[in-house]
């Protein structure tokens, strides 16, 4: 049997939100993708001090939003992981399973300048291919440069994903469903629902000004 690709989205995704989907669903299109992961974050070591859901109602979001798309799936991997969350981990584990197989880690802008500060990078480097989308405040030049830079350095196979940069970020709506203000057309309905049901953010202080979009920041 051919070696399918898969796709890793990761993030705490809180909550996950329709950037989130059209990352994901971009880089399906682009590069050919058999299936895409939504990974939630378990205990991430850079954000320790930020008051986050637990990971089962976040993982539970990200099953709703993602239940219309036959691609896509999400894991507990990391949020079922005791201890902090390293991505060099988590790819290890999904080479277990899916023997043969070739990994994608596709990353926002601003992740993408930020890799080889994570924990064990060069591994990570050898792993999978990164998938890095064109957005934020970085330009398609400045991916470029460090993508070469990149593959230069450690040898990293890295993609570009042409992508539409969309002004929405996680805080934001959490911002305003704790204040009562509409979210429609930014998050899937059934995740509305459900973070209303839950009051997954009614008790929740307003944290500081982030973008949600910066998938696998650690």
């Amino acid at each position: 049997m051919d070696a399918r690709k898969i796709g890793i989205v990761g993030g705490t995704f809180n909550p996950i939100h329709n950037v989130h989907l059209l990352l994901g669903e971009a880089a399906r299109e682009q590069f050919g993708l058999d299936r895409v992961i939504y990974m939630p974050s378990g205990c991430s070591y850079l954000k320790k001090d930020q008051d986050i859901p637990s990971g089962e109602l976040r993982y539970q979001m990200v099953k709703l939003a993602i239940d219309s798309n036959p691609y896509f799936t999400c894991s507990r991997l990391e949020i079922d992981r005791e201890g902090n969350t390293y991505t060099i981990d988590t790819l290890n584990e999904l080479k277990k399973m899916y023997p043969g197989d070739e990994l994608y880690l596709i990353l926002g802008g601003d992740t993408f300048k930020q890799i080889e500060n994570w924990y064990k990078a060069e591994e990570i480097f050898k792993s999978c291919t990164l998938i890095a989308a064109v957005r934020d405040e970085m330009s398609t030049e400045d991916m470029e440069n460090q993508k070469k830079y990149l593959e230069d350095k450690f040898g990293a196979d890295i993609e570009i994903l042409k992508f539409r940069n969309i002004d929405l970020s996680s805080s934001d709506i959490r911002e305003r469903l704790q204040t009562g203000r509409s979210v429609r057309y930014m998050i899937p309905d059934a995740v509305v629902e459900f973070a209303i049901l839950k009051n997954v953010y009614s008790s929740v202080p307003s944290p500081q000004k982030e973008d949600d979009v910066k998938v696998y920041v650690k």
